[in-house]
């Protein structure tokens, strides 16, 4: 009989997290039975990764969380009641589940009408760390035997988290009751052990990329202009206005350059502003959002990687940065700022240069030094390559996950 794994996601994956796609998509190269429970599918429609979902026919594999509360308060409590009639052999289970909330509330009746339907699925793999609830509390009351594995991404870390959750205990069920917690870079487990994770249960397995799609390009010729490029949402995490100070200095030294800005975000007005401001139209290019294709072919374009994401609000970092993998697989060098958990991505020095985060001048200097050095930049590319295909190649993460799997339901 096929394995059957439950992906737990908030929404259908956003534009910026084609990691969790890709986590779906290994999932199903694995062999299993793959269904995804999920709050709504406002991203569904106009996501940029429409290739995959049709490839993996996604669409057909969701599942709603619904738990069908009637709008009526007096209907509420009529159809809360029948629901515990209907689960009285499940009364104790039940009443446990209930005991575990701070304070009585109908909906937790509802809840877990909906999830007792759902705990026949061989594993639960949950994506961020706050959307485990009400699993932990259901797998700690013995009404989930699913094996139960929950992947931090980085947000889910950094308290108060949305400025919302303030308990830095507010994962200790979570921690006593999943059976594996999973990181992309070490930088994500020094988090989780100073919440006090049982280091047993973690294990660091990196976002993958699909190395047969971010190619070098066999056509690609070098010339008088050296092309940078940077993708990802326009906020403060991910540090563009670095990337237009680095480009001001560039400039001012006389370089000649153009610098490519792939996405969008709340940071788009003050950064076109900037551009404006520093006189620097004819170098820097906003050119919005792109498709996973169209990223691909814009990387293979541009001659190196710029990484600036820095510390955000609460001091959140860039957990891992896939973006600078698939840079690297695409033949450019990275060139980034030491921020969480990036320098586990590149090799400082070989595939790429880490700056002190923030530090526009030695990005500059940096930048620099592959302007003037074709034969640098020409070998790093070359071992950047080697270095994404030895350590981030979907394939390789694929097998991880495959024994990770494998080994709870074995």
């Amino acid at each position: 009989m096929k394995r059957s794994i439950l992906f737990k996601l908030w929404t259908f994956p956003g534009s910026y997290e084609t990691f969790l796609v890709n986590q779906i998509g290994t999932a199903i190269t694995c062999g299993y039975d793959v269904k995804i429970l999920l709050k709504d599918t406002n991203y569904l429609k106009n996501s940029r990764h429409k290739d995959l979902i049709e490839e993996l026919q996604l669409e057909n594999k969701l599942i709603i969380s619904n738990y069908k509360i009637p709008s009526s308060k007096f209907f509420r409590i009529i159809k809360s009641l029948i629901l515990i009639i209907r689960n009285v052999h499940r009364l104790r289970p039940l009443l446990n589940f209930l005991k575990e909330h701070r304070k009585f509330e109908l909906i937790n009746i509802y809840k877990f009408h909906f999830y007792k339907k759902l705990t026949d699925y061989d594993i639960i793999h949950v994506q961020y760390g706050t959307n485990a609830k009400p699993l932990d509390i259901l797998k700690k009351t013995g009404v989930l035997k699913s094996r139960l594995i929950v992947s931090f991404h980085g947000h889910d870390l950094h308290f108060p988290i949305n400025n919302k959750i303030h308990e830095l205990n507010y994962y200790n069920n979570l921690f006593l009751n999943a059976d594996i917690l999973t990181v992309n870079t070490p930088y994500l487990k020094t988090l989780l052990l100073k919440y006090n994770a049982p280091q047993e249960k973690i294990k660091v397995i990196p976002v993958g990329v699909d190395t047969e799609f971010f190619i070098v390009s066999d056509q690609k010729k070098r010339t008088d202009i050296f092309k940078i490029i940077t993708v990802g949402r326009l906020d403060k995490l991910k540090g563009q206005v670095y990337g237009i100070e680095t480009a001001k200095i560039l400039r001012d030294s006389g370089y000649n350059f153009t610098y490519t800005i792939v996405g969008d975000g709340p940071e788009f007005n003050f950064l076109s502003q900037l551009i404006k401001k520093y006189d620097l139209e004819n170098y820097v290019t906003m050119i919005g959002e792109k498709s996973r294709s169209e990223v691909r072919d814009l990387l293979k374009s541009h001659d190196i990687f710029l990484m600036t994401s820095v510390a955000g609000p609460r001091n959140a970092k860039e957990a891992q940065g896939l973006v600078t993998a698939e840079a690297q697989a695409s033949g450019l060098p990275v060139i980034a700022f030491d921020s969480g958990g990036v320098k586990y991505t590149i090799k400082n020095g070989e595939t790429g240069f880490l700056a002190p985060e923030g530090d526009t001048r030695i990005m500059m200097n940096y930048i620099k030094t592959l302007i003037q050095n074709d034969q640098l930049l020409d070998r790093m590319s070359q071992a950047a390559v080697k270095y994404v295909d030895m350590n981030f190649a979907q394939k390789k993460i694929n097998k991880t996950w495959q024994e990770v799997y494998n080994a709870l339901v074995d």
